[in-house]
């Protein structure tokens, strides 16, 4: 079993977790953890001086179905890069005034992979490149932007499956702040004017999910974690004037609109704080492993209320 342990070096509080960014092939004496002190110093300190601590691949067998909990409908995973970035390897990397304390890569175990530990889906669609679409946005900054996720909708060579009432996952509002999509207005949902905002390109969006899986569809949508990346803040306004509080109260308006729409508050319920970001992330945005372990639980919490439905 793994362990985690808090040890002070000198002024320095030094989180150690299983997913250390070592070599996974190596033994765990023969590394050494390279930590950014408060001093501003790179130190390395030798892994053999920390006992307790075991480092692992993560590799685990797999549940057995029996163990999980069965679902009545297909899924569809929707995601930006944290939802792609599962069993890939990620950098830990400086970003903007973001500073991680650790350096090297892990590979993730990332939101996929948990949540297929826990329910048995009867099958499982990942659309995007490498099973998700990294750097996308839900809306666009113009009517044809490549990176808007509500574009790509409609385009006849995406790969998105043809399934009837499946579960359909939305997470992409951090990118839509990051990239100043204009929020727009509850008309340009109504009016369906298209992805150069964010109300038209939910709209636009759902529409076409609707299309491949019928107006049964069930939307699990979430809000966007806290961050610290390129200088974008959880609190911090873009370049349009907006915060990701205010894509969060815009898609929380859309869904009010239909039914079948499930929200997911992992900004709030995830335990991922402003001040907790250097531990469980890898660069103030994307994830580690222990961050993931976090931000999944209230997306089982909302899916273990759709096992009947």
């Amino acid at each position: 079993m793994v362990k985690r342990l808090f040890n002070r070096i000198g002024s320095l509080l030094l989180l150690l977790t299983p997913f250390s960014p070592l070599s996974l092939s190596a033994q765990a004496q023969d590394y050494s953890m390279v930590v950014n002190t408060t001093e501003g110093k790179a130190t390395a300190y030798p892994t053999s001086q920390i006992e307790s601590v075991v480092f692992t691949d993560e590799a685990t067998e797999p549940a057995p179905a029996s163990a999980k909990i069965k679902m009545k409908r297909n899924v569809v995973f929707l995601g930006h890069s944290i939802w792609r970035n599962d069993n890939y390897f990620v950098k830990y990397q400086n970003s903007g005034t973001f500073v991680t304390p650790f350096t090297g890569t892990f590979k993730g175990r990332g939101y996929q992979t948990l949540l297929q530990e826990v329910f048995d889906f009867p099958s499982v669609a990942s659309p995007g490149p490498d099973g998700g679409y990294s750097g996308y946005s839900l809306g666009g900054t113009s009517q044809t932007d490549s990176k808007s996720i509500a574009v790509v909708a409609q385009q006849a060579n995406n790969g998105w499956p043809s399934v009837q009432n499946a579960i359909w996952t939305i997470d992409f509002i951090t990118n839509d702040f990051k990239r100043n999509v204009p929020l727009g207005t509850l008309a340009d949902y109504k009016n369906a004017t298209g992805p150069a905002t964010f109300y038209g390109a939910v709209r636009q969006l759902y529409d076409k999910i609707k299309e491949l899986s019928g107006n049964d569809v069930i939307i699990v949508f979430a809000n966007a974690l806290k961050r610290n990346n390129s200088n974008y803040t959880s609190t911090s306004q873009n370049t349009v004037g907006c915060t990701l509080a205010d894509y969060e109260l815009a898609l929380l308006t859309c869904a009010a609109f239909n039914t079948n729409w499930y929200f997911v508050d992992q900004n709030r319920l995830s335990g991922i704080t402003d001040e907790n970001l250097p531990a469980v992330t890898a660069d103030g945005l994307h994830l580690n492993n222990l961050g993931y372990t976090m931000a999944v639980q209230p997306w089982i919490n909302v899916l273990r209320t759709l096992a009947d439905k």
